[in-house]
């Protein structure tokens, strides 16, 4: 069974007992009825400005709240949340029983509300629009998981590619250096035999050829642009911090796209452990505070 934390703000007792109410019956209706089940954890809100602070401290799926409300009004939490790194990405449902004109509709969904709901509030509508928030919710989710994933197995084939040639290329390496002590031996005897030379010229020609295809900073390149391509909003916040040398970039890059410590270990060329070292040097350099982790902070970017 799936649980979803659902926020509720509103400044009236009887809207949000009756909100949780059409919740939890649907709740208790879809195990009974062996539809697919949705359980709810709801939390209550008295106004907006109360409803921001436990949106801050608590996980949430789904924040419903009503337009009208002292301290901090509908309109002014969704764009708090819009504000808010972690926050922004919540789908957000407005209800109201006064502004329900188009043009209040096309304010709040500006503003960042996917859904509006006029009162007095149905059950059957309240339970079909939280459902489908939390549906499309979840699918970002996945498109986004999914992207991620392409990213990382891109990277990681690339990488292993070069790897591969790279192992080619020090093995030439080492026949060519043989070839050349063999040829200084025959020179010093006067006694060269040409077809080492034409050998000689043919291993260079395939070490060229081997030199064209490891190209780790153009393949970095193009990991970059459709980056750009996937996470536009990510390459921007990121390119706030200048003080970031490449490789560091590089790394938070790997981390936003969830590759896994070892993954990460094997593209930079350096032990499991010194992922952790590297990350808290990374951590430091950008001023994190202490219980934040680096890929919570990313990740949130």
């Amino acid at each position: 069974m799936n649980t979803y934390t659902i926020l509720v703000a509103d400044d009236t007792q009887e809207n949000l007992k009756l909100i949780t109410e059409y919740l939890e019956n649907d709740a208790k209706e879809s195990q009974s009825k062996n539809l697919l089940p949705f359980d709810y954890q709801i939390l209550l809100a008295p106004n907006g400005e109360i409803a921001f602070k436990i949106a801050q401290k608590t996980e949430i799926d789904l924040l419903i709240t009503d337009w009208e409300m002292p301290k901090m009004n509908g309109l002014e939490l969704i764009s708090a949340c819009q504000k808010h790194k972690k926050l922004r990405k919540i789908p957000i449902i407005m209800i109201t029983g006064m502004y329900i004109e188009a043009e209040n509709l096309k304010l709040a969904l500006e503003k960042g509300a996917i859904d509006f709901i006029s009162k007095p509030i149905a059950q059957m509508e309240l339970v079909a629009r939280v459902r489908s928030a939390i549906k499309l919710q979840e699918s970002f989710k996945v498109i986004e998981e999914q992207k991620n994933k392409e990213l990382s197995a891109k990277i990681l084939h690339t990488q292993r590619q070069n790897e591969i040639l790279i192992e080619i290329d020090n093995q030439f390496d080492n026949i060519l250096r043989k070839i050349r002590k063999q040829q200084r031996k025959k020179e010093e005897n006067k006694s060269l035999d040409t077809d080492i030379s034409v050998y000689l010229n043919e291993l260079h020609d395939i070490k060229k050829s081997i030199k064209k295809n490891i190209d780790i900073e153009h393949d970095w390149e193009n990991f970059q642009l459709q980056l750009q391509q996937n996470h536009p909003e990510f390459i921007q916040k990121l390119a706030v911090y200048q003080d970031l040398k490449p490789h560091e970039l590089r790394f938070l890059t790997y981390l936003y796209i969830r590759m896994n410590d070892k993954e990460i270990a094997r593209i930079l060329n350096i032990n499991y452990q010194s992922v952790r070292a590297y990350k808290s040097r990374v951590k430091k350099k950008l001023d994190i505070e202490n219980g934040i982790s680096l890929n919570d902070w990313i990740v949130n970017l």
